[in-house]
This record gives structure tokens, sequence and C-alpha cells, in this order.
């Protein structure tokens, strides 16, 4: 089969199209992860989010604790185990969201 070379160059633009459209929203689907521990406290899930969790986890002692502002702005004592489960859950709904469905 001849290729026809006006409309290879409109697919490969429709294909980065896409892509491009699903990579912005799924910053934008990142940007509003919440997710609620089993305490029953709601933390915001983003990436920066994440980082800030990941910090706290990988530089204390279980059983520490740090001051914490939930997704709703209110300041709780957050545990080393309640980040941990935390950071896993935003990073499992991160997840999901990361690889665009076929």
């Amino acid at each position: 089969m001849l290729r026809n070379p006006i409309e290879e160059p409109c697919a490969a633009r429709a294909i980065a199209a896409r892509r491009a459209a699903f990579v912005a929203e799924r910053v934008a689907r990142v940007a509003r992860i919440k997710l609620t521990t089993e305490s029953g406290d709601v933390f915001d899930g983003d990436e920066i989010s994440q980082n800030r969790m990941a910090r706290f986890v990988a530089m204390v002692e279980d059983g520490d604790a740090i001051r914490w502002v939930l997704a709703d702005n209110s300041v709780i004592q957050a545990t080393t185990a309640e980040l941990k489960e935390a950071l896993t859950l935003a990073g499992q709904a991160q997840a999901q969201l990361w690889v665009e469905a076929e």
C-alpha cells in the first residue's frame, strides 16, 4: 500500500495532540488528589504534598509526629504512621491516573 505523505503528518499531529491533552488532564487530576486515612483525616495528595510527606517519613523515627495542615486547612499532629499511610494512598491514586487507558 502506498503511504500518503499528507495524511501521515496529520495523523502524527493528532496523536501528539491527544497525548498532550491526556497529559494536561492528568496533571490537573493529580493536583486534585485527596485521600482519607483510616483515622478519617483527609490529606491533599498532589505531588508537592507527596514530596513533603516522603521527606518527613524519610527523616524521622517511628512514633514521631509533626503539625500537618489537612485538605480542609485544619491542623493535626500527624504521626509517622499516618503520613506513611497517606503517602501510600496518594501514590496509589496517582498510579491509577498515570497510564493512559487503551
